[in-house]
């Protein structure tokens, strides 16, 4: 399909050596089972009573925290010498999404990263994780294809300036807005049928931030483009004040929510006398920017047409003057040194850990696993450290504003036992070295574990 799309253009994406992972984990339901019991038909499901018990096992930690882990070795002419990714639930089914690419061009390999978090369901986040990437590389495709005319003006041929390519991004992520909130409405009103509104609606009616990542090998820029309250933060070796060698920590992106002065004064500006944001909350949602989330986009003659013939929402009393949110993100843009890496991650891994611990423990993965060329991990470390026990530079690190082990009652105590970066990050994200906490985060069962934890998502990224 990716092909498809943009291999007729001037700048086509050869059709050799590309990796594409678009995978979300499957959706598992309980299958009841008919078993007749004395004339009496039993229904039996997953569900048991004999959880509830203080003497019940311990969930299997390891085989939990590494059922959706990925491990990407690429063609190192990629400048990427690995990734690692993972993915945990605490919604039934996650609400969570990542995919990942890396294409060959003409000039050398583009790589692309994405995560996504939904939220009010997983429809909008699964639609992003098969159509971000493959729109995003198709209009850059159209734009490198336009400047390799001879009759383009500077700068030179074949180098859009970077002015084009965030624009380019931009209105890719508002296109598949469109796509996804407006595009539906025109079928869904030229027919009487609730079933089909029902289905094609549903992208809409729930919403997903969306954190994109694109790195150009020949340039060696990577560029971040967020929509939303995702995160992405480069890890950087340096040394510190002793000769030490440590990594520093730049944070790539910026939260959009209720908290960001920002966006609160951009909101305001567009709905005067309205109460949009209000205890850091954007009509009670978190992110100020998303996908879906229609009911703060359509109109209100629409809504109300969609409720009263296609088993539409009510109308929301606060919503007055929509469209409340865009999906227009924020790019920033970043040259890459080599041993870089890139740590990706949905809301619910930075309500767990800081910027600084986050580069700290991947940090301590590399010096523990001494990677090498091939990056294959050794042996792990079992003993429980805390920041001070990082490599990483702190001079730049804030108040510790995650709030999860605060709400838990826990102390932030790291151990480093995994082969995979990311799950590395997960396990210190859920409790670390409390094997006690992590059980009970395990064992909790939805709706309830929202309360507690959030989904996570994160895909960590080496460059050679």
């Amino acid at each position: 399909m990716l092909l498809g799309i943009i291999g007729g253009t001037g700048y086509a994406l050869t059709d050799s050596n590309i990796h594409l992972d678009s995978r979300s984990f499957e959706k598992h339901e309980a299958k009841p089972q008919e078993t007749p019991t004395s004339g009496i038909t039993i229904r039996t499901t997953e569900k048991s009573l004999a959880q509830f018990s203080a003497v019940t096992s311990r969930p299997n930690i390891d085989q939990i925290l590494r059922r959706h882990e990925q491990t990407c070795i690429p063609n190192r002419s990629s400048g990427l010498a690995r990734y690692d990714t993972v993915q945990f639930s605490s919604n039934n089914p996650t609400e969570d999404d990542h995919a990942e690419a890396i294409l060959p061009v003409p000039s050398g390999y583009w790589s692309f990263f994405a995560v996504m978090d939904g939220h009010s369901g997983w429809e909008t986040s699964a639609w992003l994780r098969e159509n971000l990437i493959v729109a995003a590389a198709g209009a850059l495709a159209d734009v490198y294809a336009q400047h390799l005319s001879t009759n383009a003006p500077s700068p030179p041929v074949g180098i859009p300036s970077e002015g084009v390519i965030e624009q380019t991004i931009k209105d890719t992520f508002r296109r598949l807005d469109d796509d996804i909130v407006r595009a539906p409405l025109e079928q869904v009103f030229s027919s009487n049928s609730r079933h089909a509104a029902v289905n094609l609606l549903a992208p809409a009616y729930a919403g997903s931030c969306a954190l994109l990542a694109f790195y150009d090998s020949p340039s060696r820029v990577l560029r971040i483009a967020l929509t939303g309250d995702s995160r992405a933060v480069l890890g950087r070796r340096t040394t510190d004040k002793d000769g030490n060698a440590v990594y520093a920590v730049h944070v790539l992106s910026v939260e959009q929510d209720g908290h960001n002065p920002a966006e609160e004064y951009r909101l305001n500006a567009q709905h005067p006398g309205e109460a949009v944001v209000k205890n850091g909350r954007v009509l009670g949602m978190g992110p100020s920017r998303a996908f879906g989330d229609a009911m703060y986009k359509w109109s209100t003659d629409v809504q109300q047409r969609l409720k009263k013939s296609y088993l539409g929402r009510s109308l929301r009393p606060f919503v007055k003057t929509p469209p409340y949110l865009t999906a227009e993100p924020e790019v920033t843009m970043t040259q890459v040194e080599p041993g870089d890496f890139l740590i990706m991650g949905t809301d619910g891994l930075w309500e767990c850990l800081t910027s600084a611990e986050a580069v700290g423990l991947v940090g301590g993965w590399l010096v523990k696993n001494k990677i090498s060329a091939d990056m294959k991990p050794s042996t792990a470390n079992t003993t429980a450290m805390a920041l001070s026990d990082l490599p990483v530079d702190r001079k730049e690190d804030s108040e510790d504003t995650s709030v999860r082990f605060r709400q838990w009652g826990a102390k932030k105590e790291f151990v480093n036992v995994d082969k995979n970066a990311a799950t590395h990050l997960l396990r210190n994200a859920l409790g670390g070295s409390d094997v006690d906490l992590i059980s009970a985060l395990l064992s909790m069962r939805s709706p309830r574990a929202r309360s507690y934890i959030d989904d996570i998502t994160t895909t960590v990224v080496f460059f050679t």
